[in-house]
């Protein structure tokens, strides 16, 4: 009988607790689709969106209800619905919201909306610790979509092997559900319990939910758009950016909504345009409807539209209901378009916290978040899916169990791995084999073939071979061997020497590197100087500016992440050193005294080495405080943090081990960061301190070098001086200090200067410095402008020495400078 009871209880407790679908179309007076309106419950949390297509759907238990119907512009509409055991549908038709303007007085010439957006104002910061904590469930679905796209890119036949010819097709399609905690200022916690990503079913979406509030002096919405910022229409200096147009008033549950209209004082800054509703005598945001274009200094993309409505929660606060936002691209041809849409649930404003609720990881994904079924995502999923995102589900699940078919999969790859003149000549070829997880790597013609004086001319070939060793979308195991054969054909000599790399590493990343054979090495083993490079100065102007050696070597190394920030480094290095003279005065230059530098750093030593052995041995340690790391399944991932990176390395040579020669100890310590000015752009520095502790034997090779440069070409920013020749100030000094400060201004000043405005180039300026002595320093002070093609950088570099002026020179570069990849050591 007791048992009789209980199954009573439970199934009169689950009869009452059936929820029912609420579904229907919303569409304004004219039936006109709105797409993306919100949906709520009166009263609640309880809420959801419409699709692209103006549909809806919510699931409520029965009983009586007030359902809610908005759209920023459109007049809000209540139903009050009764649920018993049906299905009902409910179509919203929406009146645009009418507007009053009444007897506008201007006072001193201002129109009303400036007493409006200075109240906001004023109330801002009261407003953006609103609320204090919460926590929430968070929808969220980001789709791409492309207009039009070329046949050919690059020389290649555009292919998106979903067998569709068309020119409009879903790009990129996930969804995310999210919870999401936050205490202000600055704890927030994401944990991403359920993700879908379209023909990816391991796959985890670029969806995570993102606030972007109004309420801050400046929004950021993503680095990459423009590492600025852009200023908020309420900003507290927005007034010196904006003006306002009060374009009417309306009446909304007895609150007086204002609707005004923003407009950018000037071009090329970064600004909004479009409208922001704020409600009377709260002077809170209601809702807004604003636009980002290139005239507000945009990178990558064309336009993106932000819509948000807030709603209340209590009497004294509101929160966001929904937020959407819209990008347009159009590059190379790609006409793509899209929307990202997040929905707010379930909030609770008196969350309890401890301790143990925020930490550094604010981003998880869930074992099983990827790993949903479709009946989950038909229960769980607040916004109906449109008809062909259906299918693109459908159709990119069905390839993806296609592509594991070993026919289908060998035709795949005999397309993708293709061989074209442009990747074997300029870009590289590479190869893959997904059934067994391999992939192949080959660099291109024009790096495989060089010259120099000592050498002649030189044939380099290799390539990459890796293999994954786990089935998981990072191939976080994974192993890496990398062969290369070099023939000086003057010299007639081979040298052959082979890397392996061994990634590792379950929560933290972990790698093991061996590297050996007989290998030509530069006197500064960081190679800073480019063999093209190399190759161009020394037949146009015979300058050999690569000096170098050759040794039989083996070196290992081993690095590891163990969280907080923190990862050491320790490795060994043996070389058996030989020199390498000059064998021909070559060049393309007509001159009758020809001759090239010797290849050895002459500016410090009179004749080149001798053959000798080293055995060094390095252990280091880097640490950045404060890291915050975005944390899957199989991985976790660090993505910085606003303090500094510390870096210290101890190497010792150690005398009579293998028959080394060398017998010194050397110290340096460097501290590196980023500081993000918003408006006025970023400052990078970097300083470091270094020195000799013992120098009793030291060769050429295993002294102090800075890396200098001789080129017109700039080499690696805020690691490199680009006026100091490459060896006169190599040294065994006990003490040294260096200092690399680079200020770009991001569009800062640059937009106010009409015909450059427009181009969307950035000043930068900065120094490089060091100090070794007294009569031994030097540092060189540099202007120029970046962004230039969205690549390139050119700056006038002044240098001085020993603090009187000494040379100056133009230099370009990338924007995006890539470091020559010479040496795999520490």
């Amino acid at each position: 009988m007791r048992q009789f009871f209980i199954l009573s209880f439970f199934l009169f407790v689950s009869l009452h607790s059936i929820s029912q679908k609420i579904k229907g179309v919303i569409t304004d007076d004219n039936g006109k689709i709105l797409p993306y309106a919100s949906v709520f419950v009166k009263g609640t949390t309880k809420g959801t969106t419409s699709n692209s297509e103006g549909k809806y759907s919510i699931k409520l238990e029965n009983g009586n209800h007030i359902l809610v119907c908005q759209y920023v512009g459109y007049k809000k509409e209540e139903v009050a619905i009764s649920i018993n055991n049906d299905d009902k549908e409910i179509n919203f038709i929406l009146k645009v919201q009418e507007t009053v303007l009444g007897e506008v007085i201007l006072k001193n010439g201002e129109d009303p909306a400036y007493n409006i957006i200075r109240n906001a104002i004023k109330k801002r910061p009261y407003y953006l610790d609103q609320p204090k904590e919460f926590e929430c469930m968070v929808y969220t679905k980001g789709q791409l979509r492309l207009r039009n796209f070329p046949d050919k890119f690059l020389g290649r036949k555009i292919d998106f092997e979903d067998g569709d010819t068309s020119k409009q097709k879903v790009l990129y399609l996930s969804e995310t559900i999210s919870k999401y905690a936050a205490s202000k200022p600055d704890k927030v916690k994401v944990e991403v319990v359920s993700s879908k990503v379209s023909g990816q079913s391991d796959g985890y979406g670029l969806s995570a939910p993102q606030f972007f509030s109004f309420y801050e002096n400046n929004v950021m919405i993503g680095d990459n758009l423009n590492p600025r910022g852009f200023i908020s229409p309420i900003a507290e200096n927005a007034l010196n950016f904006y003006k306002y147009k009060l374009e009417g008033s309306f009446f909304e549950d007895n609150n007086l909504i204002n609707r005004i209209k923003v407009i950018p004082k000037r071009k090329y800054e970064p600004l909004f345009s479009g409208y922001i509703y704020i409600v009377d005598d709260d002077w809170r945001i209601h809702s807004v409807q604003l636009l980002l274009t290139k005239l507000s200094q945009m990178e990558l993309i064309d336009s993106l539209q932000i819509e948000q409505l807030y709603r209340p929660i209590n009497k004294t606060e509101w929160f966001i209901s929904s937020q959407v936002i819209y990008p347009t691209i159009k590059v190379f041809g790609f006409d793509t378009y899209g929307s990202f849409v997040n929905i707010y649930t379930d909030l609770n404003i008196d969350p309890v916290f401890t301790k143990k609720s925020f930490n550094n990881t604010i981003l998880k994904y869930t074992d099983s978040a990827n790993k949903r079924t479709n009946t989950y995502w038909e229960k769980e999923r607040p916004i109906p899916l449109k008809e062909d995102e259906l299918k693109d589900y459908k159709k990119k699940d069905s390839l993806e169990l296609l592509r594991k078919d070993p026919h289908y999969l060998d035709s795949l790859e005999r397309r993708r791995n293709k061989i074209t003149i442009g990747g074997l000549l300029l870009l590289g070829q590479s190869f893959t084999k997904e059934s067994k997880r391999v992939s192949v790597s080959i660099d291109p013609l024009i790096e495989q073939v060089s010259f120099n004086p000592a050498e002649g001319l030189v044939v380099q070939s290799g390539f990459s071979w890796s293999k994954k060793l786990d089935t998981t979308t990072s191939g976080r195991k994974r192993i890496t061997v990398t062969p290369v054969l070099r023939y000086g054909f003057l010299n007639k000599h081979l040298n052959p020497h082979i890397t392996f790399n061994y990634l590792y590493g379950k929560k933290y990343a972990s790698v093991i590197r061996l590297s050996g054979g007989k290998r030509v090495f530069q006197f500064n083993n960081n190679s800073p100087i480019g063999e093209q490079g190399n190759t161009i100065s020394s037949l146009l102007s015979e300058e050999n500016r690569i000096k170098s050696y050759e040794a039989i070597y083996l070196r290992g190394s081993y690095r590891k992440n163990i969280g907080d920030g923190i990862s050491f480094v320790t490795g060994f290095q043996y070389q058996d050193r030989m020199p390498l003279d000059n064998r021909t005065d070559y060049t393309w230059r007509n001159k009758e005294n020809k001759e090239y530098t010797p290849n050895f750093p002459f500016e410090i030593s009179l004749e080149n080495i001798k053959r000798h052995q080293s055995f060094v041995g390095l252990i280091g340690i880097n640490w950045q405080p404060g890291v915050k790391y975005i944390e899957f399944p199989d991985r976790k991932i660090s993505i910085g943090s606003k303090y500094p990176v510390f870096s210290f390395q101890l190497i010792h040579g150690f005398e009579d081990l293998f028959g080394s020669d060398a017998n010194f100890s050397k110290w340096k310590l460097n501290i590196k960061d980023d500081i993000n000015f918003r408006l006025k752009g970023v400052l990078n520095y970097r300083i470091g301190v270094g020195g000799f502790i013992n120098n009793n034997k030291v060769e050429l090779p295993d002294y102090n070098h800075f890396n200098g440069n001789i080129s017109t070409f700039a080499t690696e920013y805020l690691n490199s001086f680009q006026l100091l020749p490459i060896y006169q100030y190599s040294n065994t000094a006990k003490f040294y200090g260096l200092t690399h400060v680079e200020y770009n201004l991001k569009g800062f000043l640059t937009n106010k200067i009409p015909g450059i405005r427009k181009l969307n180039l950035y000043l930068v300026t900065g120094a490089n410095a060091f100090y070794l002595n007294k009569s031994d320093n030097y540092y060189e002070l540099f202007a120029g402008l970046d962004n230039i093609f969205k690549q390139v950088r050119v700056d006038f570099v002044q240098s001085y020495l020993n603090g009187k002026k000494w040379q100056n020179g133009i230099r370009i570069g990338l924007t995006r400078f890539r470091r020559n990849r010479g040496d795999d050591w520490p």
